[in-house]
């Protein structure tokens, strides 16, 4: 069962990786990694030989360039902060408890959580899932509303986790393997592209 915020989270991370992509065009990160390494390598070099005079000029290159390094490393790391703090409290808030005619009502102020799906425990132990109706939840009886805990799903795992009492997922669990799978799959496809197709233009633009 995948939930519409399975798709509003997946947004999120494509939308996510986007701005980090255009900070990195922006502060060209890239490019001060590759001189970073560069400068280090030239502080080794000149180390071993002895030429002592170039460690200070070298240094203050270096330090130059790794701050900017640090920057773009602060920016990208408040930003990640920032969409954390959102998916926690954005997917896992906005719920109001109440009791009318021995019927317990879940009532949920939180727009982006409206005709989603849940799964509910009461004292720790699994009630069930539940598909809110517009902005209600209604539970077959009576709950205390301290014991209650509500927790939006994305979709339900295929099996059942019994070491942490658990068979759906989260908004927060789902961010982060997703953000992590579209990394590996940059990561291979960069790596793809500079080892064949870039390769490849460089032989044919050579030849």
């Amino acid at each position: 069962m995948i939930d519409l915020l399975f798709f509003y989270v997946l947004f999120l991370v494509i939308l996510v990786t986007i701005v980090i992509k255009i900070i990195e065009r922006l502060t060209g990160i890239k490019e001060h990694q590759k001189k970073l390494q560069e400068i280090q390598k030239k502080y080794i070099e000149s180390f071993k030989s002895g030429k002592i005079e170039e460690l200070n000029n070298i240094m203050e290159e270096l330090t130059k360039v790794y701050s900017k390094v640090m920057k773009h490393t602060m920016i990208v790391t408040i930003i990640g902060i920032i969409i954390l703090i959102f998916v926690i409290f954005g997917f896992q808030s906005g719920f109001y408890v109440t009791n009318i005619n021995n019927t317990t009502s879940v009532l949920i102020t939180n727009p982006i959580l409206y005709n989603q799906d849940f799964a509910i425990y009461y004292n720790k132990s699994f009630l069930g899932f539940y598909h809110a109706n517009y902005n209600i939840i209604s539970l077959n009886g009576t709950y205390e509303a301290k014991l209650l805990s509500i927790n939006s799903i994305t979709n339900t795992l295929p099996f059942n986790l019994p070491i942490i009492n658990i068979n759906w997922l989260n908004p927060l669990i789902l961010y982060i393997i997703l953000y992590i799978l579209v990394q590996i799959f940059l990561l291979i496809f960069n790596i793809i592209y500079s080892r064949f197709i870039k390769k490849s233009k460089i032989d044919n633009k050579n030849g």
